[in-house]
């Protein structure tokens, strides 16, 4: 059976980049969109952005600090939480993305300007609200991702816990609008449930709730 664990820390190796490319053309074929407008972009660093990825990184404990009501500030005792982000093959950044009536498909087009359709997806305010559509998106591409990923032996994780404000991401001229998720690759050296065991902590004291509390059959 094929599982995923979050990693903590990745090993120096590489993904190739024609097998990430190929991966990455296998999730955009698969993931559904509401009428095929994926209005989401989706930023790859690679190996060659550390500086960047240290950036996040620090952006990411930042946030973490600040949600400890500020018990860890100036310092980076939580920074390990996060050591997947800065250590890794590749990071992705998953923000919103305000699509142009004029480079989507004929059919929404003509909906649009013919037939009076109100598209969500073409405003930029809803654009930078991060409205729901573009998060749930989101979800199924880093999903079917992971498949394929795990398909290839390489390991994902992934964090929310960031600064999704457009402002506080100024240092990155290609970041235009709102962050949804950082997801990073690679193949993992450390894992979450290797921290477990080194503190004392079986692996099913860290689980899931039970699938009855989860699905709900209809009476």
């Amino acid at each position: 059976m094929i599982e995923r664990n979050h990693v903590i820390d990745y090993k120096s190796d590489v993904i190739p980049e024609s097998t990430l490319k190929n991966l990455l053309y296998k999730t955009w074929q698969a993931t559904p969109s509401k009428n095929n407008l994926m209005p989401y972009s989706v930023h790859v660093l690679g190996p060659d952005k550390k500086e960047e990825k240290i950036t996040i990184w620090n952006k990411c404990v930042a946030r973490q600090n600040q949600n400890e009501n500020n018990k860890n500030k100036d310092n980076k005792e939580l920074g390990w939480n996060y050591n997947h982000i800065k250590h890794n093959s590749h990071l992705i950044i998953f923000t919103a993305r305000q699509c142009d009536i004029n480079k989507i498909n004929a059919y929404m087009q003509h909906s649009i300007k013919e037939k009076g359709h109100y598209a969500s997806e073409l405003d930029l305010e809803l654009t930078n609200e991060l409205w729901s559509t573009a998060e749930i998106e989101v979800g199924m591409f880093a999903q079917n991702l992971t498949n394929f990923c795990m398909q290839e032996n390489i390991d994902v994780s992934f964090t929310v816990n960031y600064s999704k404000d457009i402002k506080d991401w100024q240092d990155f001229s290609f970041i235009k609008h709102t962050g949804i998720m950082l997801m990073s690759l690679g193949y993992g050296e450390k894992y979450h449930k290797d921290r477990l065991k080194e503190n004392g902590w079986k692996l099913e004291d860290h689980f899931k709730p039970e699938i009855d509390e989860v699905i709900k059959w209809a009476a």
